[in-house]
């Protein structure tokens, strides 16, 4: 008699809401779950992944493959992914009450309480959950308690309880991810197809890529953890300050042959902090280049890694076809850089980009605003610091984000002494997007939302982005907008209120656009969400001249 392999079910919400008019980039895959399943599927499991952002049948597929299966795992960040989560969560226990369901991921370890506390959970994986997925899944296949198994919150006499602290491991140690769940060619289609919904983390296209070329994005974990101490990011807490990562050669190896499986011209490192290790990324980028660096990549480096690193470290980024550069700038003054302990050196702001511009990688360069206890004149020397590298190198985002308090940091213990109202419920932690433009809980003082507000209208207009008008008055918005940026001053925009009436008059709003039916295709609603994103794709780089000095 041959025995049915048992199954587990991992399934990722959608990160942002489809109905509000918006999703995420489909080159975001579902590396979580990915990570999760390579030891179950070595050990001889069935694992069915299902992924809200390509599988639109998600809730049919759900009851049908968890009707007979061992457990239920999914996995969520700060966002709408906390709400849908939580939601399909629900609709699962009350379907298949004795079927066990497992949490992880950054936000249910840091709230992990709250999931006990909404009966939707059988136990709470914390922090890195490779091993402790892997132990789970033994555990409840031979009958065991889950006490056994470190890094987990379960319920214990009707108690939240907590098992043993689970240590970091070297991420070199775990299986490469079982690419065989996912039908890639899905995503490459959302991708391409992305439809009428506002993209989200939608990273710009190489400026080498030319003009039209289908975009096949794809993207990879390398590492876990993050040795900075920044107080408004959470990966302190969870992950100890550690930073554990495949060496550079064997990160390189794997993804030529993972290209040469999936052809794609694209790719993102998911890595908090791809750059910690020189040495690590020079490797990287060697065994890239020596395989004649067959795709664009992306990572994330600190503005203080540029600035150490040395000039032909720098130049292999290039050479290995690096097209993209993440920094976290997050405060323009030296006063906020130590508070929030980064401790950047602000005049490495612009010698860090540079490096990259010159080089021609494109920098996305992220602000925050709105700290808890920040003075008004801290985050206008913000704004002013993200307004003088925006003018400064035009088409590399410079982007500025309200603070959002999230739990598990410094920022989050210090925003509630201060009486902010932290949401109480799931559904209410959904409604906070990570970087969503809602002021009335962080106090964001007028005047400085009023000019972040314009700053980021200026913006738009400088890089070009806008398709509305005659050519000649998208010339003058851009030489406006290059003003402003370069003095600070953003009083009285009335090139913003022409431009507005302009679209109104010409029914070109996103109402007009969106709002409407297609031929037999009825559209989403405008995105009525207010949050921020990075700047749109960028197909060709800058002519020297198109450069401020």
């Amino acid at each position: 008699m041959i025995q049915r392999k048992k199954r587990i079910v991992l399934f990722l919400p959608h990160r942002a809401d489809p109905d509000e008019g918006v999703r995420v980039a489909a080159d975001l895959l579902p590396l979580e779950l990915l990570q999760i399943a390579a030891w179950p599927v070595e050990d001889g499991y069935e694992v069915v992944l299902i992924d809200a952002m390509v599988h639109d049948d998600y809730m049919e597929q759900l009851m049908e493959v968890c009707d007979g299966a061992m457990l239920f795992a999914t996995s969520c960040i700060l966002g709408f992914q906390v709400a849908h989560g939580a939601r399909i969560a629900k609709a699962i226990r009350e379907r298949f009450p004795s079927l066990p369901i497992i949490w992880g991921g950054w936000f249910p370890s840091v709230a992990p309480e709250l999931y006990f506390e909404e009966g939707i959970a059988d136990a709470v994986a914390l922090g890195q959950g490779e091993i402790t997925f892997r132990e789970i899944v033994q555990a409840i296949d031979a009958g065991e308690s889950l006490e056994s198994v470190n890094g987990l919150l379960i319920e214990r006499d009707g108690k939240p309880f907590y098992t043993p602290h689970r240590e970091v491991v070297g991420f070199d140690k775990f299986p490469d991810a079982p690419w065989h769940l996912i039908n890639y060619e899905d995503y490459v289609e959302r991708q391409q197809n992305p439809g009428p919904w506002k993209m989200r983390h939608k990273y710009p296209d190489p400026w080498e890529m030319p003009a039209g070329t289908p975009v096949r994005g794809f993207s990879y974990f390398s590492s876990f953890g993050c040795p900075e101490p920044c107080t408004f990011c959470c990966s302190p807490m969870v992950t100890g300050r550690r930073w554990k990562a495949i060496p550079g050669k064997q990160t390189a190896e794997r993804l030529l042959e993972l290209h040469d499986r999936f052809k794609f011209n694209v790719m993102r490192f998911q890595d908090a902090n791809f750059g910690v290790a020189e040495k690590r990324s020079n490797q990287f980028c060697d065994t890239l280049t020596e395989a004649g660096s067959p795709f664009w990549w992306s990572g994330c480096y600190e503005v203080e890694t540029i600035a150490r690193y040395k000039a032909e470290s720098l130049d292999k980024l290039k050479e290995s076809n690096c097209h993209m550069v993440s920094f976290g700038a997050e405060a323009g003054s030296a006063e906020q850089q130590a508070v929030i302990k980064k401790n950047i050196d602000t005049g490495h702001f612009e010698s860090s980009i540079r490096e990259m511009y010159d080089r021609g990688i494109t920098t996305g360069c992220s602000w925050i605003i709105g700290y808890p206890g920040e003075t008004e004149e801290s985050m206008f020397e913000t704004l002013r610091r993200a307004s003088e590298m925006k003018y400064k190198f035009p088409r590399a985002a410079s982007d500025v984000f309200p603070f959002r308090p999230i739990p598990g940091t410094e920022d989050f213990d210090k925003a509630v002494r201060l009486g902010y109202k932290a949401p109480r419920t799931l559904e209410e932690w959904g409604g906070c997007l990570e970087y969503r433009e809602s002021f009335d809980d962080i106090h964001i003082p007028e005047d400085v939302l009023r000019t972040w507000k314009r700053y980021g209208v200026a913006s738009t207009f400088y890089d070009g982005l806008v398709m509305e008008g005659a050519e000649w008055f998208r010339a003058v918005l851009k030489r406006v907008s290059g003003w402003r940026l370069k003095t600070g001053r953003y009083g009285f925009p009335i090139e913003h209120k022409a431009f507005h009436s302009y679209v109104k008059m010409t029914k070109q709003t996103k109402a007009d656009k969106l709002g409407q039916k297609t031929e037999a295709v009825e559209l989403p609603g405008i995105d009525r969400t207010v949050g921020v994103t990075t700047s749109a794709p960028v197909y060709s780089r800058p002519s020297d001249s198109s450069e401020a000095s």
